[in-house]
């Protein structure tokens, strides 16, 4: 099994839209400089087959990028735009091209979404459950469900959340844990982390104390988004893990360093991802 993170960083993409700081500056400058981030992509590739987890909105350029080969299995976390919304982008390519139904693993509320939002383009819709493994090309896969949007699911049982699922991955030589977004994640999914080689971790607000003055939408210490782990959380959380390699995924330019600069601040054993990282 061989996982490559295509896209890196969080909702906005670094550039960031009309943003001109220091690492946005950089990255408009260089699309092939480290400080470029799409929006999150996992590509997934064993001997059997290839998958995506998520449909990036950078997928179009993702996939000229790394000359990906055709994908037509997508495994989503949930359906938030910066996840999911990139299905807009395979539209032409899935009915005029390919001329077929994509698969799409996903939660019951990610579906519908897909069947709201979506429902034009051909798709075939597979409804995964919290801790009922699946395989796909080789890979044993374990829908794991995490609380991510308070306003829905802070009073949920982890067996009734069905919004937002992080993923294990395992074949006979690696197990993986992908975490997309959350804010608290259940015992019952972290005794499934547990024995995890390597964990890929939200890091949407990592270094939030580091932020410059900034607009109220990017959130502050008086107004925190409830549905991610903020600042020292973060840490504390992935350390508690004990895994031997935390990746970060969702990094966002607002602490405005350079990537050296923030790998330079994390513990031992724990790395920024970067769009282009061979994850295994």
């Amino acid at each position: 099994m061989n996982v490559t993170m295509l896209g890196s960083g969080c909702w906005e993409g670094t550039p960031a839209p009309f943003c001109s700081c220091r690492i946005c500056s950089i990255a408009s400058k260089d699309h092939n400089s480290i400080e470029y981030r799409s929006r999150p992509e996992l590509f997934v590739s064993t001997e059997e087959g290839k998958f995506l987890i998520e449909i990036s909105p950078d997928i179009r350029t993702q996939s000229t990028r790394y000359n990906l080969p055709p994908v037509t299995d997508f495994i989503v976390s949930h359906w938030h735009f910066d996840h999911m919304f990139g299905l807009y982008e395979l539209h032409a390519w899935i009915e005029l091209v390919i001329k077929s139904k994509v698969n799409i693993y996903c939660s019951v509320a990610a579906k519908e979404m897909l069947d709201r939002q979506f429902g034009f383009i051909p798709t075939n819709i597979i409804v995964i459950k919290a801790y009922k493994p699946f395989e796909l090309h080789g890979v044993k896969i374990t829908p794991i469900p995490v609380y991510h949007m308070s306003s829905i699911d802070k009073d949920k049982t982890p067996y009734n959340l069905n919004n937002t699922f992080g993923y294990i991955l395992e074949d006979s030589n690696n197990k993986i844990a992908y975490l997309a977004d959350y804010y608290e994640v259940p015992e019952q999914s972290l005794e499934l982390i547990e024995d995890a080689e390597i964990v890929i971790a939200d890091g949407t607000y990592l270094f939030e104390e580091r932020y410059p003055d900034k607009p109220y939408q990017n959130a502050t210490h008086e107004e925190k988004d409830p549905d991610h782990l903020h600042g020292d959380s973060i840490i504390k959380f992935t350390n508690s893990l004990n895994n031997a390699r935390i990746i970060y995924h969702s990094i966002t330019h607002l602490p405005e360093q350079e990537h050296a600069e923030l790998q330079a601040l994390l513990p031992e054993g724990h790395e920024i991802g970067f769009d282009g990282m061979k994850v295994t």
